[in-house]
């Protein structure tokens, strides 16, 4: 029979989402650690009896302004979040993801069971949470890219609009398109600010 630990992310002003998850997992004395967030949930039940060969992924069935995405790269996400205690941690400040350790060497399996993401939010708490994350991205990268700046969040709106068939979903495909896009660009910017942190003023300022 499986022991799982459900635990629900939601602690709000996290500067490190893996250190806060990798700090949750080491509480648990079960054999298995589910991971949702609060506007996560399952849509169905687990398997009665788990491989302990495998740490568990799941695909996101994304809902958003009231639509489920069919579309996009958000409709083809897939989260390792069933995990064995000590099998390995999570790695990044956010838009974090888990690596099995080399001793544990576990294979990833992905679960019939969707983990359904419903974002009960507005567009102005959407974008409050893009500066948000986009600070959190910004800090972990230390290399200005121009050419980043100029074509990836372009590119970004044209892949889940055009590519991904973004615009089959409606009004919310295309604000998903532009959200992502926006996420995209405010990392970079924020990435291009850094080099300018703790001087009196921009350089040619008045």
């Amino acid at each position: 029979m499986n022991k799982i630990t459900t635990i629900i992310l939601d602690r709000p002003g996290l500067s490190d989402f893996s250190q806060e998850r990798n700090r949750l997992l080491a509480k648990v004395n079960t054999d298995w650690a589910l991971f949702l967030d609060k506007d996560e949930t399952l849509s169905g039940p687990l398997p009665e009896n788990l491989d302990k060969r495998f740490n568990y992924a799941f695909k996101r069935e994304d809902w958003f302004l009231g639509k489920k995405l069919c579309h996009g790269e958000t409709a083809s996400l897939r989260f390792t979040r069933l995990i064995q205690p000590g099998s390995g941690q999570w790695v990044g400040k956010v838009h974090e993801h888990f690596i099995s350790n080399l001793q544990a060497n576990l294979q990833g399996s992905t679960l019939k069971a969707k983990i359904i993401h419903n974002r009960k939010i507005t567009i102005s708490q959407f974008l409050d949470r893009i500066n948000y994350y986009s600070d959190l991205k910004a800090q972990e990268i230390n290399r200005f890219s121009l050419f980043e700046l100029l074509f990836y969040p372009c590119f970004k709106f044209v892949k889940n609009y055009f590519w991904q068939l973004g615009c089959l979903d409606g009004i919310p495909g295309l604000a998903m398109a532009v959200m992502m896009s926006l996420h995209s660009l405010a990392v970079r910017i924020k990435v291009y600010e850094k080099s300018f942190a703790g001087t009196a003023a921009y350089p040619g300022s008045c």
